[in-house]
């Protein structure tokens, strides 16, 4: 793994970006029309407390922006930490002490996600992957004529 050390001339070096549903909330009932009923995962919540005390944590969602302040709402509610729903459309990092709310997908030092597939510069073994992940069959890479 990469190691991304905080550097004062990288605003992408302070940040966590961390994706909100099944990594930090539970959905063990389902989507329920986007209602957010589920608990943390276990572990999330003194996960994301240990992150914010080193550096700057924003939470990523692919939800639409009208569940944002909910999202936000349950965060102070299981987390005790302030929050904030972007509401800048320019964003492009996140240095801030209260956990940010945001739909994109900002520079960040790592990101932690349960959909994610790690890429690490092999092509070949991405798709593989990624093609697991969507429940094909592994198939080489195609090629350019």
């Amino acid at each position: 793994m990469t190691v991304v050390p905080l550097d004062p001339t990288s605003p992408a070096s302070h940040a966590v970006g961390i994706d909100f549903d099944q990594t930090l909330v539970a959905h063990d009932e389902g989507w329920q029309d986007g209602r957010i009923y589920g608990r943390p995962v276990p572990g999330a919540i003194e996960s994301l407390r240990a992150l914010k005390q080193v550096r700057s944590v924003f939470i990523m969602t692919a939800r639409p922006r009208r569940f944002h302040p909910a999202v936000a709402g349950w965060l102070r509610e299981h987390s005790g930490l302030e929050t904030l729903v972007d509401e800048d459309p320019e964003r492009a990092y996140w240095q801030g002490d209260c956990l940010l709310v945001t739909n994109k997908k900002l520079g960040a030092a790592v990101y932690i996600d349960d959909r994610a597939v790690r890429f690490t510069g092999d092509w070949n073994s991405t798709l593989a992957q990624a093609r697991q992940a969507i429940g094909l069959p592994s198939a080489p890479v195609p090629h350019r004529c």
